[in-house]
């Protein structure tokens, strides 16, 4: 039986802690973000929910959304490396799509690092374009949007 990519809010203390200390190695590189438990908890006082991803027993990657009037805001760390390739990434774009549907919300818009072109390619082939803002005053992050209603 194939195993399915499980999206679960994280919301206790111990879930917190638990995906903060998640093979810490595998997130170093969210430019936006240094992987820590007391940034995480920023985000989320910021109104970011965070998301763990698990395929079988094994955490893949982390999320963050959040919402507003019409728009569901979105960003996520790599795909651990062991699963790359496995097509993650495009389950996790198709899961925010799903989300922004259920919650008719008329966009989603992803952030992501201006040189990192596995995302670049990601968010290209699912419909998203570049809208020319940045998240943060110099940030290197920046967004994409897809119209989904």
């Amino acid at each position: 039986m194939e195993k399915n990519l499980v999206f679960k809010e994280v919301k206790k203390e111990e879930e917190i802690e638990a995906i903060s200390n998640f093979d810490i190695q595998v997130f170093t590189d969210s430019q936006d973000l240094q992987w820590n438990i007391d940034n995480i908890r920023r985000e989320m006082k910021g109104g970011w929910k965070l998301y763990s991803v698990t395929y079988g027993p094994d955490t893949v990657a982390a999320l963050f959304m959040k919402t507003d009037k019409e728009s569901l805001y979105t960003k996520n760390t790599p795909i651990k490396l062991a699963f790359q390739g496995n097509g993650f990434s495009h389950r996790i774009k198709d899961f925010y799509e799903r989300e922004a549907g259920r919650l008719q919300l008329k966009r989603v818009v992803n952030y992501s690092p201006v040189d990192n072109f596995r995302m670049i390619a990601l968010n290209e082939s699912h419909g998203y374009r570049k809208t020319g803002n940045q998240l943060g005053v110099s940030s290197s992050i920046v967004e994409w949007e897809k119209v989904v209603s």
